[in-house]
C-alpha cells in the first residue's frame, strides 16, 4: 500500500500582552517565532503509533491509544483523532525534533500540540481549519493542566502576530492577524515557575481582595485593547506605552520578582529597545524587550549601542524574528509500506 510521508511543523511562541488577564476572558496579543518544532510522520505496516522524542520513546496500539506521561500533548491529540486513526489500515512513526529547549519559555507544549494537530488533520483527512483545531487543542490543554487560555496555541497555529479574544458568555473566539514591524528580544532569567503555580499564588495572595483583583484584570484587558488598536493604526509609540503600563500591572499583581525587574531595567537602558516587560506568567522565565523592526536595515540587533549589554550577557538572550507562517506541512511525498 502507499501512504504519505511528511513533516508537520509549528513555531515557538511568545506572549506580548495578556498574561493572567486572558485566563479570565480578557484579550491578548501573542506571536509565533522563528524557532520550530517538527514531527516527521512515517507510515508503518503495523496498527501502532511509535513516538521518538528527546523526552522519550513510546509505542501504543491504534485501537487503544495510551498516553505516556512525558508525551501528554501528543498522546491526548492522538486520542482526539483515535476513531479516524483506528479506521485506517496502517500505523505511524512520529519523530519529534525541536530547535529550542522546553525550559526557556517559548511555548514548546503549545508548539508540539499545534504541529501534531496539523499532522493529524492531514492524516485523518478531517479538513478542519485552524480555529477548529484550536478548539480541539484548548480542550486538550485544559484536560492536562486544569486551566489555560490556549493563547500560545493560537500563536503557534496561526503564526505571525495575532490578537486573541478568548470565547466567553457574550463574545465569540477571535483570532486576528496583525501586520506590524516589531523587533523582539527575550532574556531568560535562569529559572521558571509553572504557570498554574503562579496563577494559584496570585489567587491566594488576592483572596481577601477579589474586587481589586478583578479591576486589575479589567485594566489589563483595556490596555491590551488599546495596544491592539495602536498596532492597527501603526502608532507604535502608543503601543510601547501600553507595554510599560501592562508591566506596571504585572508588578501590582506581585509576579515581577527582583531578577525580572533587574533585567527589565537593563533592557530599558538600551536605546533600540522602546519598552520591556515580563513575557509569561512571571516569577521567573523571560523578560521581553521590544523595539521597531526596520526592513531596510541589515542590522536590527536590539543590543547595538547598548551601554549595558555586558551586564545583560549574564543571561541567555534570544532575539528571534516573528514567524510569517504558523503550523504547516512540508516534504510531502509518497512512500511504499509493506
Amino acid at each position: 500500500m502507499t501512504a504519505n510521508h511528511f513533516v508537520s511543523r509549528a513555531p515557538a511562541n511568545s506572549m506580548i500582552l495578556g498574561e493572567h488577564s486572558v485566563v479570565y476572558g480578557q484579550p491578548a496579543i501573542a506571536c509565533g517565532l522563528e524557532q520550530w518544532i517538527e514531527i516527521q510522520w512515517t507510515p508503518i505496516h503495523t496498527p501502532t503509533i511509535e513516538i521518538e522524542s528527546e523526552l522519550g520513546s513510546f509505542q501504543t496500539d491504534l485501537d487503544n491509544i495510551q498516553i505516556d506521561s512525558k508525551l501528554k500533548f501528543i498522546g491526548h491529540a492522538l486520542k482526539a483523532f483515535q476513531k479516524q486513526l483506528s479506521s485506517q489500515q496502517q500505523g505511524w512513526q512520529l519523530k519529534v525534533h525541536s530547535e529550542f529547549s522546553s525550559t526557556i519559555g517559548l511555548g514548546s507544549s503549545a508548539a508540539v500540540l499545534a504541529a501534531c494537530l496539523a499532522g493529524l488533520n492531514h492524516v485523518c483527512r478531517t479538513n478542519q481549519d485552524f480555529s477548529e483545531l484550536w478548539h480541539i487543542g484548548k480542550k486538550i490543554i485544559v484536560d492536562i493542566q486544569g486551566r489555560g487560555s490556549a493563547t500560545d496555541l493560537a500563536a503557534s497555529l496561526f503564526g505571525g502576530l495575532v490578537f486573541f479574544q478568548p470565547p466567553a458568555k457574550n463574545q465569540r473566539l477571535k483570532i486576528q492577524s496583525i501586520s506590524a514591524n516589531l523587533n523582539l528580544i527575550l532574556v531568560y532569567c535562569g529559572y521558571k515557575t509553572a504557570t498554574a503555580e503562579v496563577l494559584a499564588q496570585v489567587a491566594q495572595n488576592w483572596q481577601s481582595k477579589p474586587q481589586e483583583l478583578t479591576k486589575i484584570y479589567q485594566k489589563m484587558g483595556s490596555i491590551t485593547q488599546h495596544a491592539y488598536q495602536a498596532l492597527l493604526q501603526n502608532r507604535l509609540s502608543v503601543f510601547f506605552l501600553c507595554i510599560e503600563q501592562y508591566q506596571a500591572c504585572m508588578r501590582e499583581l506581585g509576579v515581577s520578582d527582583a531578577t525580572l525587574e533587574k533585567i527589565i531595567d537593563l533592557l530599558n537602558h538600551c536605546p533600540n529597545i522602546q519598552a520591556a516587560k515580563i513575557s509569561g506568567s512571571g516569577l521567573g522565565d523571560c523578560a521581553l524587550g521590544i523595539g521597531e523592526f526596520f526592513p531596510e536595515r541589515d542590522d536590527n540587533n536590539l543590543l547595538t549601542h547598548c551601554p549595558i549589554k555586558t551586564e545583560l550577557s549574564e543571561y541567555l538572550q534570544l532575539q528571534l524574528p516573528i514567524s510569517n507562517q504558523g503550523a504547516h506541512l512540508i516534504h510531502t511525498m509518497k512512500k511504499d509500506i509493506h
